[in-house]
């Protein structure tokens, strides 16, 4: 299952590169300069209409998050809600340097009212709406 899950990444979200277990949407991971967001597509679990994976996105500068915390990466748990085509972090570690490297400076984690949608604000391309129909497309998890 998980190399359906991967192969639905690949399928949907259209060319990318696989570094490690990261699959990469957008950017390029070995430019120091450049915004990229990856997902992984072996943590995908499926829950009835919800599905959950890891996402991470570095930043090609400091940006500051809805909650104030400055940072320039940042790893975190989204969920996909496969009826109503959404996709929201319910939690988020993030980093003062490119690639989740360093300390953390924070982990944030969201109540279901404490809504944090998954945009990557000022990446060109729909990424978002790709990350919820590739999620969506898993239809089970695990043997």
């Amino acid at each position: 299952m998980r190399r359906v899950a991967l192969s639905a990444f690949a399928l949907v979200c259209g060319h990318s590169a696989i570094h490690a277990a990261w699959f990469t949407l957008a950017g390029n991971p070995l430019d120091n300069s450049a915004d990229y967001i990856q997902v992984d597509p072996q943590s995908v679990v499926a829950d009835g209409v919800l599905r959950t994976l890891q996402v991470r996105v570095s930043r090609a500068q400091t940006r500051t998050s809805t909650d104030g915390v400055a940072f320039r990466s940042f790893q975190g748990i989204a969920e996909v809600n496969c009826e109503k085509k959404t996709a929201r972090y319910t939690s988020a570690t993030f980093y003062n340097q490119p690639h989740f490297t360093g300390p953390p400076v924070t982990t944030l984690t969201y109540q279901p009212n404490q809504v944090r949608p998954v945009a990557f604000r000022q990446i060109d391309g729909d990424y978002a709406q790709r990350l919820i129909r590739a999620a969506c497309v898993v239809e089970k998890t695990g043997g």
